[in-house]
């Protein structure tokens, strides 16, 4: 009996990783899509599509999901629905001023951020591993900003900005989704997102359905693909996996945007920047082994 726990515990533990990579590739592969099209497609827009999409399909696997809704379900959601929103209006405009592979690197700070930020919370002197974690980090964003032969622009300002959007969201995640149901936190979420989406369309860029329909595929498969699984799937395993582990999914997101961005986008990485993302990984690796 212990034996067969103990190999349950091993089979759940493995399928939360495996969701974890399933999101990683999903967001790789949305960062790709969107700087293939964020030249014709307004960034809101492609926020509020895929956004949109996202929130049908899940509605569409349970549609019994708006009747189980309750107040505190609302209370829990709306503010990490903020939190994801942020996050990705960041990621999707730093687009615009910076590389796929560079953007890449950057937003998967998170990793690193998050036992910073639990340090300071728990109020203990950094651990020798944090201080070797940050110092590496510095070294890897210093040789990272030139990843394309540039300096750090305001494009890398935005993609930090993300990860430390996304490292609260991921430790809200941890204190307060727990106890809800899958399903109906990540359909909370994604429709809070929805619907920033669309007011930040409206205010700034001005509902345009061309725009939709002339990005209706990426759209579709980003929406599906990259935004309703990949939010379902870290919603499940992060009742499983520890803040810390969730650095998995954030350290297989930039090496698939890296290995994509040079095959299909033909991005020039140069050899300061390959050692820069290199150390940048020990420094995640570092955080996520030690738990820093």
């Amino acid at each position: 009996m212990i034996k067969l726990a103990a190999n349950e515990t091993q089979f759940i533990k493995a399928k939360a990783h495996a969701q974890l990579l399933t999101s990683a590739f999903g967001w790789a592969l949305s960062t790709i899509l969107i700087k293939l099209y964020i030249g014709t497609i307004p960034a809101y827009h492609l926020l509020m599509g895929r956004f949109v999409i996202g929130a049908v399909f899940i509605l569409a696997m349970q549609p019994s999901l708006v009747q189980r809704i309750k107040k505190q379900d609302i209370l829990i959601g709306i503010p990490m629905g903020l939190m994801i929103f942020v996050s990705y209006a960041l990621g999707v405009i730093a687009l615009k001023y910076t590389s796929a592979s560079k953007s890449g690197f950057l937003v998967a700070l998170s990793v690193l951020f998050i036992p910073v930020v639990q340090t300071f919370l728990q109020r203990r002197l950094p651990s020798r591993w944090t201080l070797a974690s940050v110092g590496m980090s510095i070294v890897g964003l210093r040789l990272i900003a030139g990843m394309n032969g540039e300096g750090f622009n305001y494009g890398d300002l935005l993609s930090i900005g993300s990860a430390a959007a996304y490292t609260a969201y991921i430790l809200t995640l941890d204190k307060y989704g727990k106890d809800m149901e899958d399903m109906l936190l990540t359909f909370i979420q994604l429709a809070v997102v929805a619907l920033c989406s669309i007011a930040a369309v409206m205010l700034f860029e001005g509902f345009n359905p061309e725009h939709i329909h002339a990005g209706i595929i990426p759209i579709l498969v980003i929406g599906i693909l990259s935004t309703g699984i990949v939010t379902l799937c870290q919603t499940k395993a992060q009742k499983v996996a520890s803040p810390e582990s969730v650095g998995i999914l954030l350290l297989g997101e930039p090496l698939f945007t890296l290995i994509m961005a040079s095959a299909l986008l033909h991005e020039t990485i140069l050899a300061g920047g390959v050692i820069g993302g290199m150390l940048l990984l020990a420094s995640l690796v570092l955080a996520v082994v030690k738990k820093i």
